[in-house]
């Protein structure tokens, strides 16, 4: 009956009442007004998809947000082990990609705990011999972080994996910032009467495989079939995208009144699903936090999902903010950077971080580099020129570019003998320093540490160009319109030498 009354207000633009539904949809003749509010009422209660407007006409709920079949899950198995410090580390990982019941990549890695666990590790022979030959943690942490992307992740306790790799990647200046859907909460509220103690307790309802001995490869396949079931449940009751999963899935919150604010839920779900910087405002217009998101949808949704484990600057923030402001970048790199430069103008109240730490972490041997990255317009490139001992530079270039002349400039600037005390006049992204055209030398420095360890942590994926192993800037220019003008260049990195 429900997708009737559905069927029939999808073909209704003005929606319609609850007398006009009960006498074309249910086919009863003569019932009151009152008595058809009331059947329609029984009849889609709990269903998320009516809604009635200010007439108290029965409509199609308009929401936003990425239906199932559109959405790009990473589903996770992992094992973790109890270390002599009473705290956990990671192990062992398994992920598969998953997009409209389709698997399309797998990644599974060991993970090196570090030599005082190792020695001391409790697992079966075979599992303990491969952890102490797996991959350091920082490197596990990149790979993974990589292989994420933009996904929604999905796992049994996902919030203790996540936790996990963002300590793993501490010293990059990395953060997993993926949206969480947790098996455990979600069968809490489609299973209630399912007393569940572990993922296997799942499997068992499911009738599916138990496992004797937990391994990662083998319980992927199970969360595959779990969250395979659940995506119908959640269907069934009338959720059609991942942000109403996200919200749904945790239990006994109250639900944020958008009414202070001066955006709304649909806001949020309109937001791009690409990387940039977020400006939250309070009610006099001053910022009161920066954060920069490799997802902004993902990323500033999830400050309103109904979290059991909301953190307490959290709740400083939706207790203070008024308006939400953002810009797209081409990269996380490019965020990073604006948001460090708008936290040095602003010094907002509620950023923890107001300087960036000492980060050690450096391009292995390389000094003096291009960056290609993507720009935020789909026609250019942002540039970013590192020079050893020099401030950054960056450039916005066109595909098509002819003129060379400002690349040029700055080539002889930094690395061809030019002038040495100049900045180039070009902006990433419509950047304009907030300040002087010449930072000071200790953001100068600071951006250098973004742009190495960001480097650091992501030169697997990077296209660059090694000044030191080009003979002249004829070449340098010559490769870089190369990787400019490739197609390919944005999707994936290419070893040209």
């Amino acid at each position: 009956m429900r997708d009737k009354i559905y069927a029939y207000l999808k073909s209704q633009e003005s929606g319609a009442t609850s007398s006009e539904l009960v006498e074309q949809v249910l086919k009863i003749k003569g019932a009151t007004p009152g008595v058809s509010k009331t059947l329609i009422q029984t009849a889609v209660a709990g269903d998320r998809r009516f809604t009635t407007d200010e007439q108290h006409r029965w409509r199609i709920a308009e929401r936003g947000g990425t239906p199932f079949p559109e959405t790009e899950f990473v589903l996770l198995s992992f094992i973790t082990i109890d270390t002599s410090e009473r705290s956990k580390t990671l192990v062992e990982v398994s992920a598969q990609k998953l997009r409209n019941d389709t698997i399309t990549d797998r990644l599974h890695v060991c993970i090196h705990p570090g030599l005082s666990v190792a020695s001391s590790l409790h697992l079966p022979p075979d599992f303990a011999q491969e952890v102490k030959g797996g991959v350091p943690g920082e490197k596990a942490a990149s790979l993974l972080a990589h292989f994420f992307g933009e996904a929604v992740l999905v796992g049994y306790d996902i919030q203790t994996a996540i936790h996990q790799i963002n300590k793993m990647l501490n010293t990059s200046h990395k953060t997993i910032e993926n949206p969480p859907l947790c098996l455990r909460h979600l069968t809490r509220k489609l299973m209630p009467m399912l007393q569940q103690k572990s993922l296997n307790d799942i499997a068992s309802y499911f009738k599916l495989p138990v496992l004797d001995v937990r391994r990662t490869e083998r319980e992927i396949n199970a969360v595959v079939d779990i969250f395979s079931r659940y995506r119908d449940l959640l269907k069934a009751q009338g959720f059609g995208t991942v942000e109403e999963a996200l919200e749904f899935q945790y239990p006994h919150i109250e639900n944020i009144d958008f009414s202070r604010y001066a955006f709304d839920k649909y806001f949020l779900t309109s937001l791009p699903q690409k990387p940039g910087v977020y400006t939250m405002k309070d009610k006099d217009g001053a910022v009161i936090y920066l954060g920069k998101a490799k997802n902004l949808r993902a990323r500033v949704s999830s400050y309103f999902w109904n979290t059991a484990d909301r953190l307490q600057k959290t709740t400083d923030l939706l207790r203070d903010v008024h308006r939400i402001e953002y810009e797209v970048t081409g990269s996380e790199l490019a965020a990073m950077l604006i948001e460090y430069r708008l936290i040095q103008l602003y010094r907002p109240r509620l950023n923890q971080q107001l300087e960036v730490h000492e980060r050690p972490a450096r391009y292995g041997k390389l000094r003096n580099l291009i960056a290609i990255l993507p720009s935020p317009a789909e026609a250019r490139f942002d540039l970013f020129f590192i020079g050893e001992g020099l401030p950054l530079e960056q450039y916005e270039v066109l595909k098509d570019a002819v003129n060379l002349s400002e690349i040029e400039r700055i080539l002889d600037t930094m690395y061809y003998g030019g002038e040495t005390d100049g900045r180039s006049s070009g902006s990433a992204n419509g950047w304009k320093n907030p300040r002087n055209d010449r930072l000071p030398a200790r953001i100068e420095n600071g951006e250098i540490d973004i742009v190495l360890s960001w480097l650091e942590a992501n030169k697997d994926h990077v296209n660059y160009i090694n000044i030191d192993t080009v003979c002249t800037k004829e070449a340098c220019l010559e490769l870089v319109m190369d990787y400019v003008r490739d197609e390919e260049t944005a999707q994936k990195k290419h070893f040209r030498r």
